[in-house]
């Protein structure tokens, strides 16, 4: 038997695995969908912060983002009563519910510039530090 060569190829693996194993005796499986946590990507550019977080399905009115300090929180809401009348689910994927994710970002935020947007899923925020990100060299002292 020849070794997968994928990661796909060896999740999907076990996953066909367990669906064989347990999927019939009717366990829920656990997945990391399923925690909640949307994905969030934090980088700079032209000299301010910008956080990108997967939203899919969120509207924007249930969304809030908050700043303090340099911690960032979003918060968000899904309607929770998708239970189809008269279904019976095999499985169930898609998150409902609410997150709350926070995320330290590396200098304090001018909550004046925070702006935020909702575009395809994604949300983006914009974020000035309060200082402007300089560098400087510190003179060494001693013999």
């Amino acid at each position: 038997m020849a070794l997968p060569t994928t990661r796909n190829t060896i999740t999907g693996d076990i996953d066909t695995f367990f669906d064989r194993l347990i999927g019939d005796w009717g366990f829920p499986r656990v997945e990391l969908p399923s925690l909640g946590v949307p994905a969030l990507d934090l980088y700079e550019q032209d000299g301010k912060y910008v956080t990108e977080m997967s939203v899919p399905g969120y509207r924007t009115n249930d969304i809030k983002v908050e700043v303090n300090g340099n911690v960032l929180t979003v918060t968000g809401k899904h309607d929770e009563t998708t239970t189809k009348n008269d279904a019976k689910y095999h499985r169930r994927e898609i998150r409902r519910g609410s997150f709350m994710r926070s995320v330290a970002l590396p200098l304090e935020i001018d909550q004046n510039s925070v702006t935020a947007n909702v575009e395809r899923g994604i949300l983006k925020v914009t974020a000035s530090p309060l200082k402007p990100m300089t560098s400087k060299t510190i003179p060494v002292k001693g013999e």
